[in-house]
């Protein structure tokens, strides 16, 4: 058996293609402008997390993608700012799974939620501000609140996974869900 998170059924593709929906509906019509052309508060960020956490690395970039390619097109910021930072949110709080695979530990929560702000939030709002050639001030203060509120969606993330998520469709995304850490075993009747 794979030991990735996201195996390839139709379960999973169904529900990272919902979460890619809503996360494109959310960065379209709720955003917030904190620096007018570079940052933008939304709660886009919690799609891109939570395909992240739902699917892996790889579920992650997906939504992230996604989500990403509709907050480029939406305008109000730099257009590489939210496809690169959207694709990072997914793949920071996506690495967790694949550094501590079980989802019950606190320790996979705490990487997924270091990932996510600092691979989601901080690090690509600061390079893309300085490429952009803001002074180092104002790069730094909107990497810092990229950073927190990446921070903070990817705690609504793991909620909404463990609460919504992981009861109705976690025995068809998660190969280990029961019995911790041991793969399902099957039957031969």
């Amino acid at each position: 058996m794979s030991t990735y998170p996201l195996r390839k059924n139709t379960a999973a593709i169904t529900i990272l293609a919902m979460i890619s929906a809503l996360g494109v509906v959310s960065r379209m019509f709720l955003r917030f402008t904190i620096v007018p052309g570079l940052l933008e508060l939304t709660p886009g960020f919690l799609f891109s997390e939570l395909g992240g956490v739902v699917g892996g690395a790889f579920g992650g970039i997906l939504v992230g993608a996604i989500v990403g390619i509709s907050g480029a097109l939406g305008g109000g910021e730099f257009p590489i700012l939210p496809l690169i930072g959207n694709i990072a949110l997914g793949l920071g709080t996506g690495i967790a799974v694949h550094i501590e695979r079980d989802r019950t530990r606190r320790s996979y929560a705490a990487i997924a939620i270091l990932g996510g702000g600092l691979i989601g939030g901080f690090l690509p709002t600061l390079g893309i501000s300085l490429w952009l050639f803001y002074p180092l001030e104002a790069a730094i203060f909107s990497a810092v609140l990229d950073g927190a509120q990446a921070v903070l969606w990817a705690i609504v993330a793991l909620v909404v996974e463990r609460i919504a998520i992981r009861p109705v469709a976690g025995p068809y995304l998660y190969q280990n869900l029961h019995a911790g850490n041991q793969p399902l075993e099957e039957t031969s009747e």
